[in-house]
């Protein structure tokens, strides 16, 4: 009878170690995420930045240096090609907007090199550097518009000078280095017919000040300036030369007329640098993501995130570096914003964090088992895409949670490998943007 039940025991221990292994691996069913569909591997060779994703509708978009290219996702396309753009000649994608959630993706080309009395080209030959806008339909790839881009030298410099959103497409021509605004530069911030790319306004940039970075908010456009330095042009010039003494202002536009509504310092205590690293991390509401130069060489980063109301007047700061933790990655959605927090003890380990922005404070916090590699939040659930180790560069498992209080509701593991990158849902699959020279998007779905 005794060895009855140590066999019994044994056959149950078994068992447990045999039902862990297989959903860990995605053998189980209710516990697994198996692959769909993949894309075809991306051609190699050449310069692949950027290299960039999105999702509209049925088709999930990819842009990197040399095309921009549409797959369907509708039930029976399974990641088919449907149309691509390849720039004109010997011109190169250098830049893209972040947002085509309307249906309409902008991108720009151009050919590198310096222009005329400029300095050392990136490439032989003089070239007109990031000087063509296009409007590009997601749906079938229609080319919808063209509009030129004003650059004072040939060279790329930055990628991130256009956004859409509320049916524009703004544009911001020469943009302002790290350190002062150009001389002979062109200020100008312009929004365009998102779909027919007609003129409706230019923005009333402040005299001495440029365009870093620049967003479509729902009420206003939000911008980060660079304002000032040692030879600053006169009001109204836009130029100026030196360094010394820019710093980086937050400021909004009217959405209908461009017109100036406010400019605020950053830090109401003292300036930010103008070669600190400034992050639009949501434009409803304002939150930027601000590293000073001091300390941007530190082991671990000491900034901070600063949300501004519609009125530009700054709100309680969440700390980029704290007691809980290190943030890898947020996202903001309405007046919370959700972050991968580590700590270090033997090994990375990992929390997901919602904050309260106007508060500061968490709301709630859950341990994670695994390292996370990228979050998304839709609706009300926050999805969260964790690795083996830290070491790895493969997806082994997927978390949801419930967003109002971090309750978890599901989890998965991927039963073949899933590359490390941007993820997307749609339609109950999760579609996981690769990494550039491998696949654009594998497809995976719940088991």
């Amino acid at each position: 009878m005794k060895s009855l039940v140590v066999i019994g025991l044994v056959l149950g221990v078994i068992g447990s170690i045999t039902a862990w292994f297989l959903s860990f691996e995605g053998y189980l069913p209710g516990d697994a995420m198996v692959r769909t569909w993949a894309t075809a591997k991306d051609r190699t060779g050449g310069d692949d930045e950027p290299n960039d994703t999105w999702v509209v509708g049925d088709v999930a978009v990819r842009s990197r240096f040399d095309a921009v290219t549409g797959f369907g996702l509708a039930d029976g396309q399974d990641g088919k090609k449907l149309w691509e753009f390849v720039p004109p000649g010997r011109t190169r994608i250098c830049g893209s907007a972040r947002h085509a959630g309307e249906g309409v993706l902008l991108v720009a080309y151009g050919r590198e090199g310096a222009a005329a009395g400029g300095g050392k080209p990136g490439s032989p030959g003089e070239g007109e550097g990031c000087s063509t806008v296009l409007a590009v339909d997601t749906k079938d790839g229609r080319q919808l518009w063209s509009a030129p881009r004003t650059v004072s030298d040939g060279r790329f410099l930055g990628d991130e000078f256009l956004d859409t959103g509320g049916g524009l497409a703004l544009i911001h021509d020469d943009q302002a280095e790290q350190v002062v605004w150009r001389p002979g530069g062109d200020p100008s911030l312009r929004a365009l017919d998102l779909r027919t790319g007609a003129a409706r306004w230019t923005a009333a940039v402040p005299g001495g000040c440029g365009v870093r970075d620049a967003f479509v908010g729902e009420e206003q456009v939000q911008a980060v300036l660079v304002c000032g330095g040692e030879e600053a042009g006169a009001p109204g010039s836009g130029g100026g030369g030196g360094g010394g003494g820019a710093e980086l202002m937050a400021a909004a536009f009217d959405r209908g007329t461009g017109a100036l509504k406010w400019k605020v310092p950053i830090d109401a205590r003292r300036p930010v640098p103008a070669d600190s690293d400034v992050v639009v991390e949501s434009a409803d509401p304002l939150v930027l993501r601000v590293v000073r130069s001091e300390n941007q060489n530190a082991g671990t980063s000491t900034g901070v995130f600063v949300a501004f109301d519609q009125d530009g007047r700054p709100g309680t700061s969440i700390e980029l570096s704290g007691d809980h933790g290190q943030i890898d990655a947020a996202e903001v959605v309405g007046e919370r914003m959700y972050a991968l927090a580590w700590t270090y003890a033997k090994g990375r380990h990992y929390r997901l964090i919602a904050f309260d922005l106007k508060s500061g404070e968490e709301v709630w916090n859950e341990e994670l088992d695994e390292p996370a590699a990228g979050l998304a939040v839709r609706g009300d659930r926050v999805t969260v895409l964790c690795e083996w180790s830290t070491q790895s560069s493969a997806i082994t498992e997927l978390l949801v949670y419930d967003a109002r209080n971090g309750e978890e509701l599901d989890e998965r593991h991927f039963r073949q490998e899933a590359p490390s990158g941007s993820f997307f849902e749609h339609g109950g699959t999760i579609v996981v943007a690769g990494a550039a020279g491998d696949r654009a998007f594998t497809a995976f779905e719940r088991w």
